[in-house]
C-alpha cells in the first residue's frame, strides 16, 4: 500500500514540473497587448489537426493541415467534401483551389470559393489570424474578452462568435489549442494536433 501511496505522489509531483500552472497577471489588458504584437509577427507557420463543421441538419468531419510563409498559405482538407479533398493556395491577391481530380478553381475570397466548390462554410480569411490567437485587424471586433492570464478568451466579429477554448506553448508562445465558432445555423470546432513555426512545404521547395 505504501510503495503504490508513493507511485501516486510520484506521478503527482511529475505532472505539476512537466505541466507548469498558470499564474494570474496583474493587468491582463495590460499582457495582452504585449502577447498580440507579438502574435502578430508570427507569419510562418504548420499546422494540423481536425475540423468539425455542423451547419443545420448536416455535419462534416475533416482533417487539416494548414501552413503559411508570409502573405501565402496552402490549406488541406481531406473528408467527405464531395471529391473528398480540397487545397487552398492563397495570398493576398486571391486564392486557387484544386480537387482530388485536379480541377482548378479561382476566386479573390477563400470563404466563397470553399463554400461554392465543397458546400463547406469556414471562415478562412479571418483564421488566418484567428488561429494565432488574435482579431483580424481587417473587419469590426464587436466583442472582445480575455481571460485572467491576458489571452483572448471570446470574441465576435462579422458575424462570428469565436471562443479560444484551450491554448498550448509552442516555443515561447501560447497558441490556440482548441477554438470553438458559432455563426448563423452554423457551428465549426476545431482541434489542432500540433503545431510549429516553421511552414514545412514552402521550406522544403515542395510548394505546388
Amino acid at each position: 500500500m505504501k510503495k503504490i501511496l508513493l507511485l501516486v505522489v510520484i506521478f503527482s509531483l511529475t505532472a505539476c514540473t512537466t505541466t507548469p500552472p498558470h499564474r494570474f497577471v496583474a493587468n491582463p489588458a495590460e499582457k495582452w497587448e504585449q502577447r498580440k504584437a507579438e502574435l502578430s509577427e508570427i507569419n510562418d507557420w504548420f499546422l494540423n489537426g481536425r475540423v468539425a463543421i455542423i451547419n443545420g441538419v448536416e455535419s462534416w468531419h475533416l482533417s487539416m493541415e494548414w501552413q503559411r510563409h508570409d502573405d501565402k498559405y496552402i490549406l488541406d482538407l481531406v473528408g467527405p467534401l464531395g471529391a473528398g479533398h480540397a487545397q487552398l493556395t492563397g495570398t493576398n491577391e486571391g486564392v486557387v483551389l484544386v480537387d482530388s481530380d485536379k480541377n482548378y478553381f479561382y476566386a479573390d475570397s477563400p470563404d466563397r470559393l470553399l463554400q461554392k466548390v465543397t458546400g463547406v462554410r469556414m471562415p478562412v480569411k479571418s483564421l488566418l489570424y484567428w488561429m494565432r490567437g488574435i482579431a483580424d485587424g481587417n473587419v469590426k471586433t464587436d466583442k472582445k474578452v480575455l481571460d485572467a492570464y491576458g489571452r483572448l478568451a471570446e470574441l465576435q466579429q462579422n458575424g462570428w462568435h469565436v471562443r479560444f477554448k484551450s491554448y498550448v506553448y509552442v516555443g515561447k508562445h501560447e497558441l490556440p489549442q482548441k477554438i470553438f465558432i458559432d455563426g448563423v445555423d452554423l457551428k465549426v470546432k476545431i482541434f489542432i494536433d500540433e503545431w510549429n513555426l516553421k511552414s514545412k512545404m514552402f521550406q522544403s521547395g515542395k510548394e505546388n
